[in-house]
Formats: structure tokens, C-alpha cells, sequence
């Protein structure tokens, strides 16, 4: 895979965004410098700043706009050069070297000569990689069972929903559809408080299909003046606009913005049955959108779509089990949440040397 800067949002490598390339291509590209496990991949323009390890398995050649980088084995740590780019006085340094009017870029001469705090001895830099890489490894270990958790209740659905036709009864006979809308920006008033209120940024950048939180709340006055309701937790909410069938389960109560439609189940069709009906249908809810400026499916042709419906105990047996699933995989995500923040905040500390490793192993433990 050649891993360009797309690839390497949030400092992991996300290969859905590297370009597959042919062993021929990979030798002819990395035939001045062969990328290896402990080299690290710094992102130079849009963005600038992301970093990530080359893992051990010989699969990675650098993409566009990104730099390979080979510690110093006799100065520096390759994991704990990893954490120090990371943190936030280096990746804030490197955007201020960033140059360009339209688009920020560090050039490579730029990097050569980017000034690193001096590293402390290779012990201390170890067991400072030993704090930060228990906080990751853990983090790891449960993003690894929410996907698992997640493609089995996708597989146990797909056996439910075998040979099962879709029926006469649509979405809008089964469940409650809705959709959002905004409060005007220009009211300060509506906006700052308590309210969770969702985009489809919001769910597009999440790990998996779990909302605990917006990136913007609005206040009671606000929810007042939105043409979206306060929609209850466990609604169902998919993109319908740009980005056609984006997911979340809701985790709290929320309103949204005008590109979503929302499902709240009701009836006798469990909620996550039509939550996994839905995600199963995307194909087709594209290709009922339209739109000159981008695709958009409009919630009347959304109601119109007929449901599969099984057998009612099958549907009740299936919800159990995908209830379980779901509900493990959102726990672990949010531990996650907890221990990235844990890791972001003793990070700077670790890194400048205010921060002693013993405390920081503390906290660590505390959390984890």
C-alpha cells in the first residue's frame, strides 16, 4: 500500500484510504530507502502533522506529501519519537513552519532543521513508551472487540434475514421517521448548551457506530427554534446527503441537522433489527438519491422502502443477541474515549520532563 496523507488521520494508517500498489511498484519506490518496522510516517501537507509507525509486516511505501523517518537507535527510541511528534507542542510547532497561502506544506529541508527538545537517556525514554504503550495497547485491545462485536451481529443478521423478502409494510409503517434542521448561527443565544446536537461529520469520523458526543451543543432555546426534535437514545440515525448511509446508534438523547433521517423503533419491528435492515440496504438508498450539487435520499422516497420481516421470534431472538454485541462494542469505545484522553493529557508532561514516569504509571493504572 502506498500510505499518503489521507491514510493517516488520527496517527494511525487507515488502509481504506492507501492506494493498493503491485510488489514491482513497491520495490521501484522504496529502492532508495526500503521502509521498516520501527521507521514512523510524517504527513507534510494536508494535512501536516499526522504520524504513524510502519508496521512490522513489509506491506507500507510512503505516499504524496509524506517523509520517512529513521531514529537514531543510539539516540532516541523509535516509540518514543513517535509520542513526542505527537504531542502538542511539536505538532503545534509544525504547523507554525508550515508554509503556503493556500495550502500549508513543511518542506523536507523544513523537517531536517525542525528543533526537538533533547531526548532524556534511552532508559528513561523506555519506560516512558512503557506508560503511553499500556494506555495504547489497551486501546488497541478494545477497538479490535468493537469491530469484532460489530461484524458478528452483522453476520447473525445476515443468517436472520435469509431468504426473508422484503414485505409489504415500508419503513414508515414500521418505525418513526424523522429528520433535523438548524438554529440560526446568528442567535449566540441558541447555541453552548447541554444539548447534544449531531452533523454527519459527527458520525462519519467515528470509529465505529456509536454517538456519545457532538462536536457542537445547542441550548433549550435552541432545540425551540430547530425544526429537529430532542430524538430519544438508541434512535437510529444515517446520513441521507453527500455521504449517503453513515451510522450511529444514538447514545443519548440528540437533535440533528438536516442530513440525516432518523428511525426511532416502536412498534414490533425491534430496533435493532431495522438498525441492521437499514445498514443492509445502503445500495439501494443510493441509488434513489438525486441531487445536482450532491446525492441526496429525501426522507418520502427513504418511507417508501419496503422491510424485510422475519419471523417475530427470529426478529426478538436477534435483537437479543445484536443488543449484547452492541452494547459491549460501545463500552469499549467509550473506555476508549477515557484513555485517549488520559494519554493526551500526561503526554506533554512525560515529554518535557514535568511529569514523572511513576506518576504518570499511576494514573495509567488508575484508568486502565
Amino acid at each position: 500500500f502506498a500510505v499518503g496523507t489521507p491514510a493517516m488521520r488520527s496517527n494511525v494508517i487507515n488502509y481504506a484510504e492507501a492506494r493498493p500498489i503491485s510488489r514491482l511498484t513497491f520495490e521501484s519506490w522504496t529502492q532508495r530507502m526500503r521502509p521498516r518496522f520501527g521507521d514512523l510516517l510524517l504527513a507534510r501537507e494536508a494535512p501536516v502533522g499526522p504520524v504513524v509507525r510502519i508496521p512490522r509486516e513489509e506491506n507500507v511505501a510512503p505516499g504524496q506529501r509524506t517523509v520517512l523517518l529513521r531514529p537514531d537507535g543510539k539516540v532516541v527510541d523509535g516509540a518514543y519519537l513517535y509520542y513526542l511528534l505527537t504531542s502538542r507542542p511539536v505538532q503545534e510547532g509544525l504547523q507554525m513552519y508550515a508554509e503556503g497561502s493556500t495550502v500549508p506544506h513543511l518542506n523536507v529541508a523544513d523537517i531536517r532543521t525542525f528543533p526537538l527538545r533533547r531526548p532524556p537517556s534511552l532508559s528513561e525514554q523506555r519506560a516512558i513508551v512503557g506508560v503511553l504503550g499500556a494506555l495504547d495497547d489497551k486501546i488497541a485491545s478494545n477497538s479490535a472487540l468493537a469491530k469484532t462485536a460489530d461484524e458478528l451481529a452483522l453476520a447473525l443478521f445476515s443468517e436472520s434475514v435469509r431468504g426473508v423478502e422484503v414485505s409489504d409494510r415500508t419503513f414508515d409503517d414500521v418505525a418513526s421517521v424523522g429528520g433535523g434542521g438548524t438554529p440560526s448561527s446568528k442567535v449566540a443565544e441558541y447555541w453552548g448548551g447541554d444539548i447534544s446536537w449531531a452533523t454527519p461529520t459527527d458520525v462519519t469520523a467515528l470509529e465505529g457506530p456509536y454517538l456519545f458526543d457532538t462536536e457542537r451543543r445547542i441550548s433549550e432555546v435552541g432545540l425551540a427554534n430547530c425544526s429537529s426534535p430532542l430524538y430519544p437514545a438508541g434512535s437510529i440515525l444515517m446520513t441521507s446527503r453527500a455521504t449517503i448511509g453513515a451510522f450511529a446508534l444514538a447514545q443519548e438523547a440528540t437533535a440533528v441537522n438536516q442530513g440525516f433521517i432518523v428511525v426511532v423503533a416502536g412498534g414490533d419491528v425491534p430496533a435493532m433489527w431495522l438498525f441492521h435492515e437499514m445498514r443492509s440496504r445502503v445500495p439501494e438508498f443510493t441509488s434513489m438519491a438525486n441531487g445536482a450539487t450532491f446525492l441526496e435520499l429525501s426522507r418520502g422516497n427513504f418511507k417508501k422502502f419496503g422491510v424485510r420481516l422475519a419471523d417475530p421470534a427470529v426478529m426478538t431472538r436477534f435483537d437479543e443477541q445484536a443488543t449484547a454485541l452492541h452494547d459491549r462494542a460501545a463500552a469499549a469505545l467509550k473506555e476508549n474515549a477515557r484513555l485517549k484522553a488520559t494519554r493526551d493529557a500526561l503526554l506533554p508532561g512525560l515529554m518535557s520532563g514535568t511529569l514523572r514516569v511513576r506518576d504518570a504509571e499511576r494514573v495509567a493504572e488508575e484508568v486502565a
